[in-house]
C-alpha cells in the first residue's frame, strides 16, 4: 500500500516496466544489486522535485519567512509559498527581525491556489476589527507603532507541502455492490485509488472507483459479493501520474546504460570468434561512445523532455507577488 511515492515507484516496479525485458544480470551471473535500482529511484525523485520545485511525498516546513510591504495590503498579503503542492498551513506568526514571534490566527490564511502554494492573509470575521495583539506588534505595517513601508521578512509560516496518500480498509456488504469511503485526508486534487481484495473468496472482481470527492470515495465491484461480506484494503493519492512517469524513467538510466554495457563486455561492439572453418560473429549497439540500449534511452529522452516540458508549465508559475 502507498504511503510515499517510493511505495509505488519500487524496484520491482521499475524492473516490470521501463527496464522489461533487459538482463539484470553482472558478468559473473548474479543479479544488479538492488542499490542500483533504489538509488536510482531516489536521485530521480530529487531531481524532479528540485525542478519543480515541489516535495511528493509530504515535508513540514518550518518558519518560512516573506517580506512585507504596505501596498500588498490591497491584494490582502499575497504570498508564494516556496515548495509546492500546499496541502495545509499550520502556523502563521510575525515577527521583526529576530524577536519573538506574534502568532496569528491560522484561520487568517486563505488558499487561493494548492497547486501553487498561494495563500492571502485575510482575518476572519471573528477578528476583523481588531488587528493587532497584546505583544504590541502591528499587523499592519505603516501606522505610528512603525513608520515603515516594507519590512524584510516579516512573516513567518509553517506548512505542510507534498502530494497526499492514505490507505486503509474497506466493507462492501453482503449483496450489495458498493461502498462509500469516508477519507480522513482533503484532497485538493483529483484522488487516484489502488486496491487490495482480501479476501477474494466473496466476490468482488473488478473493483473500481465509480466516485470521488475531496473527502471520500465511492468504490463498486462489477461482481457483488455473495455468501458474506466483500473485505478490501485500499491506498488513494493525489500524486499526479506525469511526475511518476517522469521519475520512473530518470530511474531507468542507469540500470539500462549498465546493463548496456553488459550486453557483450564494457565498450566491445563485435565478437567473432572461428574454429576450423566455423565462424559466428555477434555485433551489438554498443560502442565506446554509445549504449547497448541506446534506442530505448534516446526514446526515453524524447519523452522525458515532452513530460517536463508540460510539467514545467503546470507547477512553475511567475510569481508577481513572491513575498
Amino acid at each position: 500500500m502507498a504511503k510515499s511515492i517510493f511505495d509505488i515507484l519500487t524496484v520491482q516496479f521499475l524492473k516490470n516496466t521501463t527496464i522489461a525485458g533487459v538482463d539484470l544480470t553482472l558478468d559473473d551471473g548474479s543479479p544488479f544489486p538492488d542499490d542500483i535500482f533504489e538509488k536510482s529511484i531516489e536521485q530521480a525523485v530529487a531531481m524532479v522535485e528540485l525542478d519543480l520545485g515541489i516535495m511528493i511525498s509530504p515535508f513540514s516546513i518550518k518558519g518560512e519567512r516573506h517580506d512585507v510591504d504596505l501596498k500588498d495590503r490591497h491584494s490582502h498579503y499575497l504570498m508564494s509559498l516556496d515548495l509546492k503542492p500546499l496541502k495545509s498551513v499550520d502556523k502563521i506568526s510575525i515577527r521583526v527581525g529576530n524577536t519573538d514571534k506574534a502568532e496569528l490566527p491560522v484561520d487568517y490564511a486563505t488558499i487561493g491556489s494548492h497547486l501553487h502554494s498561494k495563500i492571502n492573509l485575510i482575518p476572519t470575521s471573528a477578528t476583523a476589527g481588531s488587528l493587532r495583539f497584546v505583544s504590541g506588534v502591528p499587523f499592519l505595517v505603516g501606522d505610528v507603532f512603525s513608520p515603515y513601508s516594507t519590512f524584510p521578512l516579516y512573516f513567518s509560516i509553517d506548512y505542510t507541502a507534498g502530494f497526499t496518500f492514505e490507505e486503509g480498509t474497506a466493507t462492501i456488504p453482503d449483496g450489495e455492490s458498493e461502498v462509500t469511503i469516508n477519507l480522513t485526508n482533503t484532497f485538493n486534487t483529483t484522488v487516484y485509488p489502488q486496491f487490495t481484495i482480501t479476501p477474494v473468496a466473496n466476490g468482488g472482481a473488478g473493483l473500481r472507483m465509480i466516485g470521488s470527492s475531496s473527502t471520500s470515495i465511492t468504490v463498486s465491484a462489477r461482481t457483488p459479493p455473495s455468501g458474506g461480506d466483500l473485505v478490501f484494503e485500499y491506498s488513494v493519492n493525489n500524486l499526479d501520474p506525469m511526475i511518476l512517469r517522469a521519475c520512473q524513467l530518470i530511474a531507468s538510466y542507469l540500470p539500462l546504460n549498465i546493463a548496456g554495457d553488459l550486453i557483450a563486455g564494457a565498450g566491445i561492439a563485435q565478437q567473432h570468434v572461428g574454429i576450423d572453418g566455423l565462424s559466428q560473429t555477434i555485433s551489438t549497439t554498443s560502442s565506446a561512445t554509445n549504449a547497448g540500449y541506446g534506442a530505448r534511452l534516446r526514446a526515453y529522452e524524447r519523452e522525458l523532455k515532452n513530460i517536463m516540458s508540460i510539467l514545467r508549465g503546470k507547477y512553475r508559475q511567475m510569481s508577481i507577488y513572491s513575498r
